[in-house]
This record gives structure tokens, C-alpha cells and sequence, in this order.
């Protein structure tokens, strides 16, 4: 056993004491730091941590709104009668934290512009090293105010208004943009984020324009908005031998209800962050950098009434705001654009993207921009779909678990899809 190692597996005949002498500690801080109450009562083939360190060290990430990392902030961390103050790195990183025990809880504290300080969040350590992301509701700019032009009675010379200027409204469909400027707040290393440049108006006034990064999402382009008929419906129901409701029951459930586009013509999506990671090369390439977009673990759902602050819904919950997805979308998009198009579920039949070669795509693009043109090419890949599952037997004979588990995977229980599933099948029966 190496004098260095951060974890061992116990063997048959070893004691907690033998095991600290070994490694230069104590029976007490192996309790400690691993939870163990009885020291006498250890099993053989359980993996205990030996330093402090491989369990009780957590790491910090601070994030602006359009998750820029926020540099040079001063946080104030208090931990086991201690207070630690640190500088964030340039990649918004903090590092170096190391409790005494797993359950020892964390406040962190930051800086405000006079020196006093506010308490942002409270933690437990937890077994296994933590990262801790936090994210800003504001956009951290820092630029240099310049002395405004003044005319010849030495007053400041007027704003010359268009009286047909109209307000600049953001496009529905942008282009692919960098920003341009002196990057703002930290950088992940890739040279995005917020930018600055210093221009003048035509009055000659200092103007300072910020402009920031945007996915080209031009796959949305293609959209005929073509309906499903009751005729559609029909065809695909004998195709799969079975009865239209059931598929209509299918997309109430996965669209809850609704039509395969938003307000603005965009397929119904919702990503996911654990998909995004298991897609990047290598797996979970940004979860480090980006846990809010991509993560071993996926988004939670909001249970009703849990007051929750937007910062958390954010970071860690599941969105019903189709702007919120495409947000998460487009920020995915611009780290790995086939990664971020296979984490998203589309359309009214919520089809994740890396199933796009069982709807018989060659590509998870080709899958994406049939499913942005109309909510009759979204049935045609459900159809195609269900067919490469071999599910039309039991959608034939109706038996909803069988149905549930080939459409949703194994934990198809977990959010009672074969219940939902059945009950929007009756309800729609009773309607005819």
C-alpha cells in the first residue's frame, strides 16, 4: 500500500488502527473524514479515504449572467472557526478550501464595492470534493467613462435624436457572431465571452458598445409549419398497427399538450445537460468549466411549492421556458455543436437528438432541421422511431410499461411516463 495513496480498499484481516499506522495517521481522522462510527466494525472490499483531502476539499466557480467567469473577486470563506479570504482566479476558479470532516458546513461570503461583505450561499463539504458554482444575476463590465464633447458656450452638446429611430430588437433567427473588443470578466481559454470596444456617436459622443458571442442556430431557418392532420394521424396509426389515440397520447405527453413549435416557430426542445456530456470528445470534456451545461448529472425537477432562487433554477433545475432551453442551447452550441444538438429532446414527440440514426438520419443535423420545419416531419421520425424500437406490438396491445421503458429508457418510472401515458389514452377516448 503507497504511503501517497488518497484511497484504500480494506482487506480481509485489516483493522482501522493497522491502516493508520501504515499511513502515517490516526484511527480518529480516518473516522472522521469517512463517517465511521464503530471503528471496530470495518468490511472487507470498502474503499476508505486516507487524507483529508481526496474527501473534504471543495472548489469554487464564479460566473457572470452569460456565464463569462468573473476574475479578481474577493470571497470570504468561513469554515471550522476559520475565515479565509480569497481572490478569484481568471477563470473565475477557487481552489484551495479543505474542511476538517465531510459535514462541516461552508459560508461564503462576497466582497461589495465598500468593502463590507455578503453572504451568497451556505454548504456542507459532503464526501467526495465539491464544486460549487455560483452565478451572478448581472453582467460584469469595466470600462473607462471619457469626458462628453462640449460646444462653444461650454455645456455639453446634445444628443441629435432620429424622430425615426426605432428601438433595436434582437433577431428571432441571429446569425453566427463573434464578439469583438477587449474580452471582459475571465476567460475559459478559449477566447469568448463579453467584449467592449470604445467608439463615438455621430455627435461625437463617447460611446462604449458591448457585444458577446452568439450561435448561429441555422437550422431553424427551414420551418413550412405544415400541421398534422387527422389524416396523418391515421396514416401512421396503421402503419404502426394501433390506434391513433395512442399516439396522440404520446405527444400530449412528451409535448404537454403542446404544438411542436413555440411562439416563434422554433421546435418544442429540452436540453439536457448529462447528454451533452456523454456526446463531447473526450466525455465530460466541460463539466468542469461549464457544469451548468454540461454535468454526469442531469438537471432536477422543481417539486411544487420548493422556494428556490433563480440563480439555482438556472444552474441546476429543469426549464419549462422554451427561451431558457435554447439559451442553454446556444451556449452548448458554441462549445460543440453536434454534443449540443443530440441533448436536446425535439418537437411534440420529444425525440432526443443522438437517437437520430434509429429515426434513419445520417446525421443528427439532417434529424434537426427536418424536425425545425414542421410538426408532420416530427410524426414521420416518431413513426420511423417506434418502428426501429420494435414497439408496435406493444402499442397495439397497449401494455403502457413496455411502451414507456422502449420510448423513455429504464427509469421511464421515476417520472410515471407509463402512467401518464394511459390516463391521456383514456382521456382521449372518452372525447370520441
Amino acid at each position: 500500500m503507497s504511503q501517497t495513496s488518497l484511497f484504500y480498499t480494506i482487506k480481509k484481516g485489516d483493522t482501522l488502527g493497522n491502516i493508520a499506522r501504515q499511513n502515517g495517521t490516526t484511527v480518529e481522522e480516518l473516522s472522521k473524514i469517512n463517517g465511521i462510527k464503530n471503528p471496530d466494525r470495518i468490511e472487507a472490499g470498502q474503499q476508505i479515504a486516507l487524507k483529508a483531502e481526496a474527501v473534504c476539499g471543495v472548489a469554487c466557480q464564479l460566473l457572470d449572467r452569460d456565464r463569462n467567469p468573473i476574475p479578481g473577486a474577493r470571497m470570504l470563506f468561513e469554515y471550522c472557526g476559520k475565515k479565509v479570504e480569497i481572490l478569484s482566479g481568471s477563470n473565475g476558479h477557487i481552489t484551495g478550501i479543505l474542511t476538517e470532516s465531510p459535514e462541516d458546513v461552508i459560508k461564503i461570503f462576497i466582497a461589495r464595492s465598500d468593502g463590507s461583505w455578503k453572504q451568497i450561499t451556505e454548504v456542507v463539504s459532503g464526501w467526495g470534493n465539491k464544486l460549487v458554482t455560483m452565478v451572478s444575476p448581472k453582467v460584469k463590465i469595466s470600462a473607462k467613462t471619457m469626458p462628453h464633447p462640449m460646444d462653444k458656450t461650454g455645456r455639453p452638446v446634445p444628443d441629435t435624436k432620429d424622430p425615426n429611430r426605432k428601438p433595436i430588437t434582437p433577431p428571432a433567427h441571429p446569425k453566427d457572431s463573434q464578439a469583438k473588443g477587449t474580452l471582459q470578466g475571465g476567460d475559459f481559454g478559449d477566447g469568448k465571452g463579453t467584449k467592449t470596444e470604445e467608439t463615438q456617436t455621430k455627435d461625437g459622443a463617447p460611446l462604449i458598445k458591448v457585444t458577446k458571442d452568439q450561435a448561429a442556430l441555422d437550422f431553424l431557418e427551414g420551418y413550412t409549419g405544415e400541421k398534422i392532420t387527422e389524416d396523418d394521424y391515421e396514416k401512421a396509426a396503421k402503419e404502426l398497427g394501433c390506434e391513433v389515440e395512442v399516439i396522440k397520447a404520446f405527444a400530449k405527453v412528451e409535448s404537454g399538450g403542446r404544438p411542436g413549435f413555440d411562439k416563434i416557430n422554433r421546435p418544442i426542445i429540452l436540453y439536457e445537460r448529462h447528454v451533452f456530456s456523454r456526446n463531447t470528445n473526450p466525455k465530460g470534456k466541460y463539466n468542469k468549466t461549464s457544469p451548468d451545461l454540461s454535468s454526469n448529472i442531469g438537471y432536477k425537477l422543481k417539486k411544487k411549492g420548493a422556494n428556490l432562487s433563480s440563480d439555482e433554477l438556472s444552474l441546476n433545475y429543469y426549464s419549462a421556458s422554451s427561451d431558457q432551453n435554447y439559451v442553454r442551447l446556444a451556449k452548448a452550441y458554441m462549445l460543440d455543436k453536434n454534443a449540443a444538438l443530440k441533448a436536446c429532446s425535439w418537437g411534440k414527440f420529444q425525440i432526443l437528438g443522438e437517437n437520430y440514426t434509429i429515426c434513419g438520419y445520417v446525421s443528427v443535423d439532417e434529424f434537426v432541421k427536418d424536425h425545425a420545419k414542421s410538426e408532420r416531419r416530427q410524426l414521420a421520425a416518431f413513426v420511423q422511431f417506434v418502428k426501429s424500437k420494435k414497439l408496435q406490438k406493444h402499442m397495439k396491445e397497449k401494455t403502457w410499461d413496455k411502451i414507456a421503458e422502449g420510448y423513455n429508457g429504464k427509469n421511464y418510472k421515476k417520472f410515471k411516463y407509463d402512467e401518464r401515458i394511459k390516463s391521456a389514452y383514456e382521456a382521449l377516448c372518452k372525447k370520441n
